[in-house]
């Protein structure tokens, strides 16, 4: 299998999507993988792959009810406050964004 940063993959992308007929090409970011390039022969084939690896809500909410069951969730109460954390700081880094492109 193939492996290329997100940054050259986006450079190179053609000669990817090429090498990707031959072999899965792995993608990475900050030396993660993050996705796979496969080829596939038509649409039929790319949903059956689509559906065969995507997480199903029911899965996610088995996942997380195994969590809970094990004691490594968080209380209601800190969830909302992480949220609300994470939604202040997505706002004032946007902020800061705006500001130093001068718009």
């Amino acid at each position: 299998m193939k492996t290329a940063s997100a940054a050259k993959m986006a450079a190179q992308f053609a000669d990817y999507l090429e090498a990707s007929q031959e072999q899965p090409v792995l993608i990475t970011r900050n030396g993660k993988p993050v996705a796979l390039l496969m080829a596939v022969h038509d649409k039929v084939e790319a949903e059956q792959l689509a559906v065969r690896h995507a997480r199903t809500l029911r899965s996610v909410f088995e996942e997380a009810h195994e969590q809970l069951q094990r004691g490594e969730g968080i209380p209601h109460d800190e969830f909302w406050r992480q949220v609300e954390q994470s939604r202040r700081s997505k706002r004032s880094s946007a902020v800061g964004k705006k500001s130093a492109s001068g718009t």
